[in-house]
């Protein structure tokens, strides 16, 4: 029985690390114009997946729990300050100062292992992050019951546990699928205009509706699926849904200005393991020496 129970983790697993292997491999990096470059405030985003305590597992989108912790000492120790949406919205609409030295952090899909793991490590550094949900499998979770480190899903009642460390996001009600049918948020080709922007509005507004419905919480920003993504897909998020910002898989440096516009489709760095965290924050431009 253990034997087989094995086996399903680790095909289970498998499927969800070969789904984020086509993350930004299929992105159309100018589906829609964003604010005209200008000088700005450097914002570096960090775009982790899962923390899990065991080795055989660690990879490009599989981080330790000690290697978060070390990235975490290195951000406070080097004086940066990560934020949020909320924190970037009062920015450009209220004109709050960010703080010096911002750097947001952010974790895609809402595995249970970021609750397990990651959650008390920011909340030792006193740290935000952005935690993007997939509707359907947390209802699942929800439901069920189950528990797995491995595969399962943030619950809602996790969530509203961890609304003081995670800014809950949205990442799609049942999109996180990359196959000949469905690419993540993109537009298909046999999908006109406005039956794509239904489809899309449709899903996100599940979504939406869940997490405020079961949770109290209001998203405010959607984190692409796999980074795929259509020119139509900027209508959906900013004038249907109302949300104020998104995130992409494309990498590099953002530079915030007080155009709204240049809180969509934020660029991020993934963070994979075996590389330290020195290495990795000089790599992606954090920090300049």
């Amino acid at each position: 029985m253990t034997s087989t129970k094995n086996v399903v983790v680790s095909l289970l697993f498998s499927i969800i690390v070969l789904s984020y292997s086509v993350c930004a491999l299929f992105v159309e990096p100018d589906v829609y114009t964003l604010a005209e470059k200008e000088p700005g405030i450097k914002l570096p985003v960090v775009m982790y997946h899962l923390i899990l305590d065991d080795e055989k597992r660690l990879g490009k989108f599989v981080i330790s729990p000690d290697e978060l912790e070390r990235d975490m000492k290195y951000l406070k120790d080097n004086d940066f300050n990560p934020v949020v949406f909320s924190d970037l919205i009062n920015y450009t609409e209220k004109n709050i100062d960010l703080p010096p030295n911002p750097i947001m952090i952010t974790f895609d899909d809402g595995y249970y292992n970021n609750y397990l793991f990651a959650y008390p490590v920011l909340k030792k550094y006193g740290f935000k992050a952005v935690l993007s949900i997939i509707g359907t499998e947390s209802e699942k979770y929800s439901s069920s019951g189950e528990v797995s480190k491995y595969y399962s899903h943030v619950t809602f009642e996790n969530m509203k546990e961890m609304s003081d460390v995670f800014e809950i996001q949205n990442h799609s009600y049942n999109l996180h699928e990359y196959s000949e049918n469905i690419k993540g948020a993109k537009k298909t080709s046999k999908e006109t205009s406005e039956v794509y922007v239904k489809r899309l509005y449709d899903d996100l507004l599940k979504c939406h509706n869940l997490i405020k419905d079961n949770t109290g919480i209001t998203p405010c920003a959607f984190a692409f699926p796999f980074g795929s993504m259509s020119y139509d897909a900027h209508s959906v998020i900013s004038d249907k849904m109302g949300y104020k910002g998104s995130l992409s898989c494309i990498e590099g440096i953002n530079y915030i200005t007080k155009d709204k516009q240049s809180l969509y489709k934020l660029k991020r760095y993934n963070r994979p393991s075996g590389i330290k965290s020195d290495e990795f924050f000089v790599k992606i431009n954090a920090i300049q020496k």
